[in-house]
């Protein structure tokens, strides 16, 4: 049994052999798959299009087999029944009107699409009772905590004004009043109204999330696309939370032209998993080269430890232990940094890579303690500051 949560998240880059990949162990090595999500993405081979090939048109052959497959009794009755938020178009939204709204609503959620943005709303908003900032600038052991914090305010009923980025819309189990989602992809919008009356514990009708478009901040490439896919459906579907709607969605992101049968399968990986004509006995699968492109993340972000003591870790690095074991027990301590500001940061002073000499760049340390707080986060933008406040005094 395989069970796949969130499977509206298989990146679209590799949709087509991850769908061939599923389907092979369904047919040839008795699997079986379930697909969980609350936002079903259209799989199923009789939603998955035509695409025109030399003017003909031509079946997909990216589908799944779904028909009469689906677990959940009536789901577009429990979609209904289950309903807890509405969600709403705001328009355009700057900071300044975000602060207000945050201000009028105590304990309310604010989610954007860039850790920048999330960073410059929470200083605009950082006198309001209850302001709290969560992005991945802080490492996962203070994410934890600070996720704790949050839970336990909003049980009080305390205020608790939090302003993040996607991170919160998957496998946080919070409950805030009202929330506010800078335009991204239908499911995203979905996944934070989970984080709004997720317990039932208020009206449905007051229960709002208002989806906007950030006058401040342009959304990231690869947001940008799926903003104009929300766009294209609003217009034939007022409800967004349906199932109408969240299938004509996927439809539309997986089939706009931007996109193609050849995005579904950007690294061309089917074409090199070749079988020799019928009679053969051989086949011709390009095993590593396929292995090489095939990632399911691909960051393009660096790694930086933030290590309570870094002068006690670099001692363990000088030691024999095993650079597994020690990465492993500093993973909830790494902050993901765009690979050009780590190397500023390197060049400030402000990081620098434990005993080289015996593990090259695997380690790169944060030594200027005063570029993280829990709080924050990681400020890598203020390095060359602090660097000339230091050569100053």
């Amino acid at each position: 049994m395989i069970v796949l949560d969130e499977a509206q998240t298989l990146p679209r880059g590799l949709l087509a052999p991850c769908l061939r990949m599923l389907d092979g162990l369904c047919a040839h090595y008795g699997c079986s798959v379930v697909l969980c999500t609350a936002t079903q993405p259209a799989l199923d081979e009789r939603l998955m299009g035509e695409q025109v090939v030399n003017g003909q048109k031509v079946k997909t052959v990216f589908g799944l087999p779904l028909a009469g497959r689906e677990l959940a009794p009536d789901p577009a009755g429990l979609n209904a029944r289950l309903r807890r938020t509405r969600i709403v178009h705001g328009g355009d939204m700057d900071d300044a009107a975000l602060v207000a709204a945050l201000a009028g609503q105590p304990q309310s959620l604010v989610v954007v699409n860039s850790r920048r943005h999330a960073l410059e709303l929470y200083h605009a908003a950082a006198h309001l009772d209850g302001a709290v900032h969560l992005t991945t600038r802080q490492h996962a052991a203070d994410r934890t905590r600070i996720i704790a914090a949050i839970k336990a305010r909003l049980k009080a009923g305390e205020p608790c004004r939090v302003i993040a980025t996607s991170l919160i819309e998957a496998g946080v189990d919070l409950s805030f009043r009202r929330a506010w989602r800078a335009e991204a992809g239908l499911d995203q919008i979905i996944q934070v109204a989970g984080r709004v009356n997720r317990g039932g514990e208020y009206p449905v009708a007051d229960s709002i999330v208002t989806v906007f478009c950030p006058t401040d901040h342009k959304p990231p490439p690869e947001i940008a696309g799926l903003t104009g896919d929300l766009r294209a459906i609003m217009a034939d579907h007022d409800d967004l939370q349906s199932d109408a709607a969240i299938e004509a969605y996927f439809r539309q992101v997986y089939w706009r032209h931007q996109i193609g049968r050849e995005g579904l399968d950007e690294k061309d990986i089917l074409s090199r998993l070749t079988v020799l004509p019928r009679g053969a006995t051989m086949t011709d699968f390009a095993f590593r080269s396929i292995a090489e492109d095939f990632r399911m993340i691909e960051s393009g972000l660096a790694p930086v430890i933030v290590a309570d003591d870094p002068t006690a870790l670099e001692g363990r690095l000088r030691g024999n232990e095993s650079s597994g074991t020690i990465a492993r027990e500093m993973q909830r301590f790494v902050v993901q940094v765009p690979p050009r500001e780590r190397a500023r940061m390197i060049a400030a002073g402000a990081v620098r890579f434990a005993a080289p000499d015996k593990r090259g760049d695997q380690f790169a340390l944060l030594h200027r303690k005063a570029l993280y707080s829990q709080e924050i986060g990681l400020e890598w933008e203020e390095a060359d500051v602090l660097r000339v406040e230091e050569t100053m005094f």
